[in-house]
């Protein structure tokens, strides 16, 4: 009996003591429901420290005799303290690293009781932040057979998303991929059910426990009756002046309402971003089966050089050697999607590492390459 209630002390993390015998165990005053929880880890510097005392079977709490000690520090005077209910507010951010909480008190019988535990504050973090949020549709409605391309530009390293407000009420969530350090794109190819008047467009950003959200100050519409290859911005999230391909009377920008939609569709294009982004596949994700399509998107008929190898690790050790699955060039078509197949290796270890690695050219320049990498699920 003995060693089964110390064990259960143990394990619960909330050391009570004295402990005389299971007897006296048994009457002990207790703390239960405390914040944060027992050995909890990553806990906001700036949490509230909380518990209840369990009466039911036990004498009352002398609530004189109650002291609140965190790190050592005597917090009584800072807390509030009932008879059933105690708690903290730092009045400045615990510092990183592990947090001890004491609560010392005395029950109706006058037995001296301290109960103790810890928990784990998370390392300081800067805030996430989402400094613009653009996209291709505001100038134009985008129509069938366009691509909707929404820009993040924010805190690197963050999980991203574009949530396209429909009517006010309806939200359609994109997920967004990290094309270079803190711009993240989503795209959406345009079908002829989709329709949609003054959307409004959200980014947001995730990164551990902080989420931001930042709105662009311009509306999309989507018409089935609209036409024509939409530009698409480059990463500062800057669309640029010239047009689509739908013909003079609405292609051009700086190339001229003469010049004709393809001419003007091609101009337009040199505004939009050369580097390759993956709109299938976001880094650090998973795949299934022998072999995956890799979709992604650049400037319209831009070249692209892509590059696919993988790695076996064995208990972390990578020993199994490298493949190269794909090294292969294909076209962007007039929107600037491109599509490649990746054939599987030959044996698809579970946990085996894919690295993605593009670069596309066009008209003489060539830009900086894009990388993700994959694992085999």
């Amino acid at each position: 009996m003995k060693k089964s209630l110390l064990t259960l002390l143990a394990v619960s993390g909330l050391l009570i003591s004295p402990i005389a015998s299971p007897q006296q165990a048994a009457l002990a005053q207790r703390v239960v429901d405390v914040s944060p929880d027992v050995n909890s880890q990553n806990v906001p510097p700036d949490t509230s420290i909380s518990g209840q005392f369990d009466t039911s079977n036990t004498p009352a709490v002398d609530l004189n005799s109650v002291r609140i000690l965190v790190n050592g520090q005597d917090v009584t005077n800072r807390s509030t303290v009932t008879r059933n209910f105690f708690s903290y507010r730092p009045t400045q951010p615990l510092p990183p690293g592990q947090s001890r909480v004491q609560i010392d008190y005395r029950n109706a019988n006058g037995e001296q009781r301290s109960v103790n535990w810890a928990f784990t504050v998370q390392q300081p973090q800067a805030a996430v932040q989402v400094s613009s949020v653009t996209h291709n549709a505001a100038s134009n409605p985008l129509g069938p057979g366009t691509t909707f391309l929404a820009t993040i530009n924010g805190t690197p390293g963050s999980q991203a998303a574009v949530l396209l407000i429909q009517d006010g009420r309806t939200v359609r969530e994109l997920q967004a991929q990290e094309v270079s350090s803190g711009v993240y794109v989503a795209t959406l190819n345009i079908q002829s059910s989709d329709r949609l008047n003054e959307g409004i467009v959200v980014g947001r950003l995730r990164r551990q426990n902080q989420t931001t959200f930042g709105a662009a100050s311009q509306p999309v519409v989507f018409n089935p009756n609209a036409g024509g290859t939409a530009v698409v911005p480059d990463s500062s999230g800057s669309t640029g002046n010239t047009g689509g391909n739908t013909g003079g009377n609405t292609g051009s920008g700086n190339t001229g309402g003469n010049t004709g939609g393809n001419t003007g569709g091609n101009t337009g294009s040199t505004t939009q971003q050369l580097q390759p982004s993956f709109t299938s596949h976001r880094n650090g994700g998973e795949v299934s089966g022998s072999g995956f399509t890799l979709v992604g998107q650049t400037r319209p008929n831009a070249t692209v050089d892509v590059r696919v190898t993988s790695r076996v690790s064995v208990l972390g050790v990578v020993n199994l050697g490298g493949q190269t699955l794909l090294d292969e060039e294909v076209t962007a078509d007039r929107n600037g999607r491109f599509e490649v197949e990746v054939p599987g290796p030959r044996i698809p270890v579970p946990g085996t590492r894919y690295t993605v690695r593009a670069a596309a050219s066009l008209n003489n320049e060539t830009s900086r390459p894009t990388e993700i990498t994959l694992t085999q699920d």
